[in-house]
């Protein structure tokens, strides 16, 4: 993975990513819709949102460059008080950079 400076990453379940790549839109999931944003993270940030979201389940770490949602993009405390990426708009497939396939115990 690269540079924190250019690029976020968002965790999708393969049936979200699924459903992305089919519609080209993604809107978000419950999580997001009850944020009010579509929650996004660092490199640095990937493992420790795997494994407290996502222990169970198979993911795909989709790599969005900054550059390309810097319009919608806000970085903003969560948890831990750590700053991370959010994105205040509807991601389009065309945007992705890349697609890594990694279970949670992979990283």
């Amino acid at each position: 993975m690269d540079d924190i400076s250019n690029y976020v990453y968002r965790i999708f379940t393969k049936e979200e990513l699924e459903e992305f790549r089919k519609s080209k839109l993604f809107l978000g999931n419950e999580l997001d819709f009850n944020s009010g944003f579509i929650h996004l993270c660092t490199e640095q940030q990937i493992k420790e949102t795997i494994n407290k979201y996502f222990k169970t389940e198979q993911t795909y770490i989709v790599k969005f460059k900054i550059s390309d949602l810097e319009d919608s993009l806000r970085w903003e405390k969560s948890r831990n008080e750590e700053i991370f990426p959010h994105y205040y708009g509807t991601l389009r497939s065309k945007l992705i950079v890349k697609i890594t396939n990694k279970a949670y115990n992979e990283l």
